[in-house]
């Protein structure tokens, strides 16, 4: 007999492929129940995971949910899959979807970025050997380049990417691929022959290509006769608990036993600062400034491996304040009225870092400096310097800011004066370019743009008290109707909205909201509130006309003079 402690488990334990995982998104066999939040991650995120997955890491177990032919929840397809249409998926993921969506992303070459593996950084090819992962320089071996939508970013690509790139969405073709790579060393006069180089460079396939497709991820699966209330509950038990460990939680036991309670300091740091809980600033972020303070570096490796309980003693003050100045001077200055508008965490941290040194100028000379530091911002946020290699960039831009930004000499950041602005960049980009979307916001904070409801300029008061977010110019709706266009994401299309100017746009012309609006708030009252969101409102203007396109060229000409007045660059035309 069969004790119930032996009988068979509830859940179906089953490795899959990383390749066939893939291969069932695309063909629509597995797919996502339609309550999912949408794919949020950066890319970053997914190069972090490309980095796990490569290195044959641990990266956690997929929740899958068997679906039978009794419908149980309305489903739709990953982001960049096709359409289901009228196929039913057999498995809808519960917990793994923006794992899943990066991966399938990479993987297949679609979505907002492309990513590659730099080949040479796996290998020394002096000594025929292919590295350890411990070994490999990740930050430079791992990196990812937005989809060139425009000749800027095309170029700007091309100065990232070389030769020894390998697409991660040709991981099927990587002999074709190697053997053109070879070909053109050999070509080149290299010292080694084409045979020697393309046995090191398969065996360095073996290692670190082949997991790109034989990886298996530990999945669990709910039978098809999950009770959908069961299903809930699991569901919303994943989304509320299981923080993974990391390295602020791997520092707090290192540094316990030598007086240095990191767990102490953050919550004092916490209740002397508000603006780290509403802003969610990570303590490992703080670690990361201190860092930056004691080796000019913000790499994970280094905060691990280098930071004693003597150099956090001495910065952890300064880097708190530091990190805290930053956000308030963002807020007063920078248009920052929520945090979910504020671009770039990381550059809280390199900003964070010379903060202290600008506290210690005399106050005539802060002034100057604190206009430094915010051009240094605005430049960051509208290069998208940070969208890759970002703690690589922090320590870059940290050793030039302590002169440049303080004293006001030296070198500037690089994104100050070498990176392209481009303003077709602007007019092709969508919301999901989160800098420059959060950028946009903030910039038309900083000029005043006023409440519809109430003409006042926009505070973090007003923002949350009125429910004021950002919505559609041309609603969404409307030109999906009108003129058939999927373009209604794109950010030049996106202003800060209240909650009651928004149900009265609805999915209306421009042309007949614009005329409710007058009638409720008054022509020069409302000709105020939409000039100081960069919209032409005049009787000739695109928005006064109904004409998209008119409108996305005519709110690009003022948003460029605004970019260009806050970076002091001008910006190219392409």
């Amino acid at each position: 007999m069969t004790s119930a402690y032996e009988s068979d488990p509830i859940f179906e334990t089953v490795p899959r492929q990383l390749s066939n995982l893939v291969t069932r998104i695309h063909g629509r066999e597995v797919a996502l129940p339609d309550f999912q939040r949408d794919f949020v991650w950066d890319a970053t995120r997914t190069e972090e995971l490309i980095q796990s997955i490569i290195s044959e890491f641990p990266v956690g177990t997929l929740l899958l949910w068997k679906q039978g032919d009794g419908e149980k929840f309305a489903s739709r397809s990953f982001e960049g899959a096709p359409e289901l249409g009228d196929k039913k998926p057999s498995e809808l993921v519960l917990d793994g979807q923006q794992r899943l969506t990066a991966l399938y992303q990479a993987l297949t070459g679609v979505g907002d970025e492309r990513f590659y593996l730099k080949v040479d950084e796996f290998v020394d090819v002096q000594l025929d050997y292919v590295k350890e992962f411990y070994e490999v320089n990740f930050d430079e071996a791992v990196i990812s380049v937005p989809v060139a939508a425009s000749k800027g970013q095309a170029k700007k690509n091309a100065e990232l990417l070389g030769a020894s790139h390998f697409p991660v969405s040709d991981v099927g073709s990587f002999d074709d691929w190697l053997d053109e790579y070879v070909d053109k060393i050999t070509s080149e006069g290299g010292e080694h022959n084409g045979k020697y180089l393309k046995s090191l460079y398969r065996r360095m396939r073996d290692k670190y290509i082949v997991p790109l497709r034989s990886y298996g991820l530990p999945v669990l699966t709910l039978p098809e006769t999950t009770p959908i209330e069961a299903v809930c509950t699991i569901f919303e038990t994943l989304n509320r608990t299981g923080k993974p460990l990391g390295p602020f939680e791997l520092l707090t036991a290192r540094y316990y036993p030598q007086g240095v309670n990191l767990r102490d300091l953050w919550i004092e740091a916490q209740g002397n600062y508000k603006a780290l809980i509403d802003f969610k600033v990570d303590p490992y972020s703080v670690l990361q400034t201190v860092c930056l303070r004691s080796y000019g570096s913000a790499q994970r490796s280094d905060v691990l491996k280098k930071l004693t309980a003597v150099e956090i003693s001495d910065h952890w003050s300064s880097a708190v304040k530091g990190i805290a100045g930053v956000i308030d001077m963002l807020q007063s200055d920078c248009g920052l009225v929520a945090p979910k508008w504020l671009p770039y965490g990381m550059l809280l941290i390199p900003m964070g870092a010379v903060w202290g040194d600008i506290q210690k100028l005399e106050p005539i000379d802060r002034a100057p400096a604190y206009e430094r530091l915010q051009r240094f911002f605005w430049c960051s946020v509208f290069t998208t310097n940070y969208d890759q290699g970002a703690n690589s960039q922090a320590g870059a831009d940290y050793v030039r800011l302590k002169e440049w930004v303080v004293a006001g000499e030296g070198s500037a950041p690089e994104a100050v004066n070498d990176l392209p602005l481009s303003a077709s960049t602007l007019r092709s980009a969508s919301v999901r370019r989160k800098a420059l979307y959060c950028g946009l916001m903030c910039l038309l904070v900083t000029t005043r743009a006023e409440d519809f409801h109430t003409g006042q300029a926009m505070t973090p008061y007003r923002v949350g008290e009125v429910q004021i977010d950002s919505h559609h110019i041309f609603p969404k709706a409307y030109l999906a109707r009108v003129e058939g266009t999927d373009s209604a994401e794109l950010l030049l299309n996106r202003t800060l909205i209240d909650a009651e100017t928004n149900r009265i746009i609805r999915d209306k012309a421009p042309s007949q909201y614009l005329s409710e609006m007058t009638a409720a708030y008054g022509e020069e009252k409302l000709e105020s509130v939409l000039s100081s969101h960069a919209i032409k409102s005049d009787s000739e203007s695109g928005f006064a006309n109904d004409c998209y396109r008119d409108f996305l060229d005519e709110r690009l000409e003022t948003v460029v003079q605004l970019i260009e007045g806050v970076t002091g660059r001008s910006l190219r035309e392409e």
